[in-house]
């Protein structure tokens, strides 16, 4: 700790995450039409938070020593660490839990000690055999990289280099967003590894960090990109049928996707990749309900809106009567990326067709983790009715989960978790009474979601269940707990 306090103490930080930036740079490989501002700094060498840097959530305590801890600690995992913290891909979460509780008002000792934890069992950035020279400018060599761990440090030069050349926006473009086979590719792997590349370009695009984008972007590179398997023959046959589907909601689909017995038992508890199983056992029933998910342009942000609705309901009333509350750890990522969708689709240089597109995949990526582990019964009324640990006080509840989270010594999820059901919250606010057009999370059920987080991983035992559709995910639990 006191190593890093001195690190901090030394570091100079200069430069501001708000410059904007008036000459525009041009892509050899996309053109891009717009002229804007740019919004966001081009560095990737530092990564630079000033206390206006408040993120989606804004929250009262963000300082200038916060914010100095939080840059001096991101900077250093930049520099030092693995996107993977070990061989089986599991991903390193210091920006997401950093970020996340510096937006919550975080104060810097709580940041450095956080830091200092997660830090201790990351993998060093250049732990594994370094691959050869690696030009990513040459087609060949560009594909012989992708989807390989050792090649992450190369990714990350080359995104970085593109960065500061080209800026974020253009970047973004011609990396995920123009269409061409390769960005095809790279958005396909987006969505992969339970969502962290998406998670993590939209911390970079939430908070105005240049280097979280690249490290976003080399982590979609070395993701695998077989989710390109449901995701774009879905496309093809949304855009192939004829009966106009736009007004069908995620709830509707749900319900059918449980009803649909082929499609439920397709996933079995010993498939390692769940979502695998299906497209190998029910790819043609997962498709059709997939296809039926469409974004129009003109209904964006409600669209919007009723998918974050949508991860929130099926993630937290996915239960067992009989079995004490507990959060599916796999439908957990749908409703924490969901914050993220404000910060795609609210950028001015991306288009509105591309931007329905994104939360059309999002959204099918979302009914295909709710089937992959065997469509569970929701119990809305568990969420309903939910009596906390800690009972709310008359003044705001969100004062009280607020503090237990950021107590909480993980590496992440929960306080991700609180942050999106307090972003859900305040989203899904214009669509109360709306419950017919998909908006079954209403009112108080955002604070009784957090809460029954917050208890249930505040119990003994595995704080996450896995894969709640099935028998086997509840027999370490126990009967429901009274408060």
């Amino acid at each position: 700790m006191q190593a890093f306090r001195l690190r901090l103490i030394n570091r100079q930080f200069t430069r501001s995450t708000s410059i904007v930036y008036q000459q525009h740079h041009h892509h050899p490989q996309h053109h891009h039409n717009q002229q804007h501002q740019r919004s966001m700094s081009t560095t990737t060498s530092q990564i630079v938070l000033t206390p206006q840097t408040h993120g989606i959530v804004p929250f009262p305590g963000l300082t200038p020593a916060s914010a100095a801890a939080t840059s001096a600690a991101l900077t250093e995992n930049h520099e030092r660490n693995h996107i993977y913290f070990n061989n089986d891909g599991f991903h390193n979460h210091i920006a997401h839990y950093l970020l996340a509780i510096y937006s919550l008002g975080a104060p810097a000792p709580l940041i450095q000690s956080g830091y200092e934890r997660e830090s201790a069992y990351q993998r060093a950035l250049f732990a594994l055999p370094a691959p050869p020279a690696i030009d990513l400018a040459d087609p060949a060599q560009w594909e012989k990289s992708l989807g390989k761990d050792e090649c992450y440090i190369p990714f990350l030069r080359y995104f970085s280099r593109e960065i500061e050349i080209y800026g974020v926006e253009d970047t973004l473009i011609n990396q995920l967003f123009d269409g061409s086979p390769k960005a095809e590719d790279m958005l396909v792997r987006l969505f992969a590894g339970f969502l962290h590349p998406f998670i993590h370009i939209g911390y970079g695009l939430e908070f105005g960090l240049p280097a979280v984008v690249a490290e976003g972007l080399a982590m979609a590179a070395v993701e695998a990109n077989w989710l390109g398997g449901l995701l774009i023959p879905a496309e093809v046959a949304a855009r192939e049928a004829k009966d106009d589907t736009s007004a069908t909601t995620l709830v509707t689909l749900l319900d059918e996707i449980r009803e649909d017995v082929k499609l439920r038992d397709a996933p079995k508890w010993s498939d390692g990749n769940k979502i695998k199983g299906i497209l190998q056992r029910a790819p043609q029933e997962m498709l059709s309900y997939l296809s039926r998910y469409t974004v129009p342009v003109d209904k964006l942000q409600a669209k919007m809106a009723e998918s974050i609705n949508a991860a929130a309901l099926f993630t937290a009333a996915a239960q067992r009567e009989d079995k004490e509350i507990r959060i599916d750890f796999y439908y957990m990522h749908s409703h924490n990326s969901s914050i993220f969708l404000p910060a795609y689709l609210s950028q001015p240089w991306l288009p509105d067709t591309a931007k329905a597109r994104l939360l059309e995949w999002k959204s099918r990526h979302d009914l295909a983790l709710y089937a992959s582990r065997r469509s569970p019964v929701l119990r809305v009324d568990d969420i309903r009715n939910y009596t906390a640990k800690e009972a709310s006080s008359a003044t705001n509840p969100w004062l009280n989960i607020i503090s237990r989270a950021l107590k909480r010594e993980d590496d992440g999820h929960v306080v991700k978790f609180i942050r999106a059901c307090m972003h859900g919250e305040r989203i899904c606010a214009q669509y109360q009474d709306h419950e017919k057009e998909g908006f079954v999370v209403q009112g108080d059920m955002w604070i009784k979601i957090a809460q029954m987080c917050m208890d249930s991983v505040e119990e003994e035992g595995v704080q996450w269940a896995r894969s709640v559709g099935f028998d086997e995910a509840w027999a370490k639990y126990g009967p429901r707990r009274k408060y």
